[in-house]
């Protein structure tokens, strides 16, 4: 009888249970503080509110094409989760990520829309190359920035957000053929560039946005994992992550992890970007000051799944079909910006779970002492 005790009480002290267990608890809450929100603004209809917030709006849009429209919701969560996990494995807090996002999100449209009579029906591909190649080569700065320059990691990567924002609308606003003069945005994306959508439309139906662009999520997330667990290359960076000094005492180069990580972390947020743009047919970019929401709520996405690729790709999932949820809402007559408000207030709570994560592990501690 001893021995499946003992079974029990080793997982729920392990990483994984207690990774879960946060995230559940964080989730929770987060979802009973919207709805505390709900019921102090709205408390004539904060029930049904929320009741289409918690069924993603399938309800009214049908389940297959909400589950279509949650998987494109999903595609720029996960590869901006993807961005900033991958890096936090690595001991860099990547807030960068909208800067990426937005340069991959240009290079991509850039392409899309001014070289469609020279790549054919290959356009869309090398659109989304462009858009990670982008990303990935900002990711690069901000590395020789924090590894060579010891710049502090939330400042540079704030400064470069801002910094890339301000200068794809410079370039974009001078570029003949892709910006619409007077109008404030771009050109629409050609059919070309619009990524396949791989069969998806007969599954979801075709008015569906869902595309190739979640497969390619998933294999990257998959890829990712590979590397951090199957390679010397993702031990050495993991190593740097646990501990800075003892891994160069040991012969790793610091300054590489970091730079490889902001380089493929890049190239992650920046091909999320491209393929967010690229993922449905009539899509512009409308020149902004404010930045991408998704580089800040793929933050959430990675402390949710505790950085782990696998895990980011459910976490990104949950908060695309809370994104769908909340625009559900809109339909009882609820301010979009409200609407904003209370799903961001969920997400980011979700932030959360590294705390609730570190007190369960303290808990656990307590229960095999006892053991």
């Amino acid at each position: 009888m001893d021995k499946p005790e003992k079974a029990s009480v080793r997982f729920l002290t392990s990483e994984s249970a207690g990774s879960l267990i946060a995230a559940v608890i964080t989730i929770i809450i987060g979802l009973l503080l919207g709805l505390l929100i709900l019921l102090i603004i709205a408390p004539t209809i904060a029930l049904p509110a929320f009741r289409m917030l918690l069924t993603g709006g399938f309800g009214k849009i049908g389940v297959l094409s909400g589950i279509g429209r949650v998987l494109y919701y999903a595609v720029p969560l996960i590869m901006c989760g993807l961005a900033v996990g991958f890096t936090l494995k690595t001991g860099v807090f990547n807030i960068g990520v909208a800067g990426q996002y937005v340069m991959g999100l240009f290079a991509g449209l850039y392409v899309g829309i001014s070289c469609a009579g020279i790549f054919g029906s290959f356009t869309w591909l090398a659109a989304i190359i462009a858009g990670a190649a982008a990303g990935g080569a900002w990711g690069f700065i901000q590395g020789v920035l924090q590894a060579f320059f010891n710049l502090n990691a939330i400042i540079c990567g704030i400064m470069m957000n801002y910094t890339g924002l301000f200068l794809v609308s410079m370039i974009v606003e001078n570029s003949k053929g892709v910006y619409v003069r007077g109008r404030g945005w771009t050109e629409i994306v050609p059919d070309a560039a619009v990524i396949p959508r791989a069969g998806l439309n007969n599954l979801f139906g075709n008015s569906t946005a869902a595309n190739l662009s979640i497969f390619i999520c998933i294999a990257l997330c998959i890829f990712a994992w590979f590397i951090l667990k199957k390679t010397t290359l993702g031990y050495r960076m993991k190593a740097v992550g646990l501990n800075a000094g003892a891994a160069r005492y040991a012969g790793i180069s610091v300054r590489k992890s970091i730079l490889v990580g902001m380089l493929l972390a890049g190239a992650f947020a920046g091909l999320g970007g491209a393929m967010n743009h690229l993922g449905a047919s009539g899509t512009r970019y409308a020149i902004t000051d404010a930045l991408p929401s998704q580089g800040f709520a793929g933050i959430s996405v990675a402390l949710i799944a505790s950085s782990n690729p696998l895990g980011i790709i459910i976490s990104g999932i949950f908060i695309a079909f809370l994104e769908v949820g909340g625009v559900g809402m809109q339909s009882f007559g609820l301010d979009p910006d409200l609407v904003d408000v209370i799903t961001s207030v969920i997400i980011y709570f979700c932030a959360f779970s590294f705390v609730f994560k570190y007190l369960y592990f303290k808990l656990a501690a307590r229960l095999r002492r006892s053991e």
